[in-house]
């Protein structure tokens, strides 16, 4: 007996000069809480609805999206669709969850809307300038992982922007402006070498990733729910 108890004792020492700070995929993972003890996370997980405010938070949050779509290339005689993905910049500047696209007309992504491809757009956690600092936390993630990290994929209808007034054209500008300093350089009007033309995205699908299944919500979000919800950062 007195055997066991030491042994009992050495292992929980070890524990303590060695704290574990990984995460355990497929279980629910040890985390060091601020004063040094090894502490469970939290067995809630998120539903469709708080992850659609979480989904709604990484759309504000971040800046940067890809844009799929299908490129028609010859192979011999046949012409096939590859798919591809090109980064864009994007802003959810009226923080309604529909945001605005920066389209430079060229850009081989619009091209390729353009001559009847499908397309979607993907994000996640991460997605903004080096220079910036945004909060990577979210119920149900894990922000020590990219893998266990929110990401997402939109669908939806592409529309075209127009302005009542100048005032909605310098606002929209300077929004965009404020997460891309670089964007000057090819703002619709403005621009220095290409056309381009702003367009929003109005969401109707969305597939949501939370994390890892054991603590995230992962499945389709409702476009209805999505629009009705709020940002965490709004709370």
């Amino acid at each position: 007996m007195l055997m066991k108890t030491a042994l009992l004792l050495i292992l929980i020492q070890s524990v303590i000069a060695f704290p574990i700070n990984l995460p355990i995929f497929g279980v629910k993972s040890l985390v060091q809480g601020s004063d040094g003890v090894i502490l469970s996370e939290s067995d809630h997980v998120p539903g469709e609805i708080e992850s659609a405010s979480i989904a709604r938070t990484l759309v504000f949050r971040e800046s940067m999206v890809n844009v799929n779509t299908f490129k028609i290339v010859k192979k011999g005689e046949k012409s096939v669709k590859v798919p591809v993905s090109s980064m864009e910049y994007y802003v959810d500047c009226d923080n309604d969850g529909d945001f605005y696209w920066l389209v430079v007309d060229i850009g081989s992504s619009y091209q390729n809307i353009l001559h009847g491809s499908e397309y979607s757009f993907t994000l996640r956690v991460g997605d903004h300038p080096v220079n910036e600092e945004v909060n990577p936390e979210y119920p149900g993630g894990m922000s020590t992982s990219p893998a266990g990290s929110p990401r997402i994929n939109i669908q939806g209808k592409l529309e075209d922007v127009s302005f009542e007034t100048k005032k909605e054209q310098l606002k929209l500008e300077q929004c965009f402006l404020n997460r891309h300093p670089d964007a000057k350089y090819w703002i619709p009007g403005k621009s220095q070498s290409h056309n381009s033309h702003w367009m929003k995205l109005k969401v109707e699908d969305i597939y949501f990733i939370g994390g890892f299944g054991d603590r995230a919500y992962i499945g389709p979000i409702d476009s209805g729910i999505y629009h009705s919800v709020t940002s965490l950062d709004d709370h």
